[in-house]
């Protein structure tokens, strides 16, 4: 025999823990522990998700304007857009989906178009040029936006005179 073969140590066997000893539990709970931390930051996602996809359509549309602040209607307009963007489509998804899915959409995005029509909707103030500024150096993670950062103002549905739409169209 050689002396490499005799010199091998012996392969170490894995502990195996008592299922009542404090280790265990010690173990057992970090692992539900994990799973909370998993779930919770899940559901914190979804409930970020609509906040997220109206920040990234008013972020779009502040690089394509580059203004510096923006006017209350201005702003309505903005919404108006987005809320556009949510609408239903019926064709498509009639044929893809449930029909009660379909009405469920379409009754959530009349209750948002009433929202914005009587009591105002939640968007970033862009009234103020801090604001326009952060948004537009914001890199698209929800963790920077804060109260303090970018705080939340209701605007109202702002109905353009037809004089001022004719002007807009030539």
């Amino acid at each position: 025999m050689n002396k490499k073969e005799k010199k091998k140590a012996p392969q170490k066997v894995a502990k195996v823990l008592h299922p009542l000893s404090r280790k265990a539990k010690k173990l057992t709970l970090e692992g539900i522990r994990d799973i909370k931390k998993e779930k919770n930051a899940n559901i914190r996602k979804k409930e970020q998700k609509p906040i997220k996809q109206l920040l990234d359509h008013i972020q779009e549309i502040v690089k394509k304007e580059n203004k510096k602040t923006f006017t209350e209607s201005e702003i309505s307009d903005i919404i108006d857009q987005f809320l556009k963007t949510k609408a239903p489509e019926d064709e498509i998804k009639q044929v893809t989906s449930r029909t009660n899915k379909l009405e469920f959409t379409k009754s959530l995005y009349n209750e948002e178009i009433k929202e914005f029509k009587n009591n105002g909707y939640s968007v970033p103030d862009l009234t103020n040029a801090n604001h326009v500024k952060f948004l537009l150096n914001w890199d698209g993670d929800m963790k920077y936006i804060t109260q303090q950062s970018l705080p939340l103002k209701k605007f109202k549905y702002i109905e353009q005179p037809k004089n001022e739409m004719e002007t807009d169209s030539k």
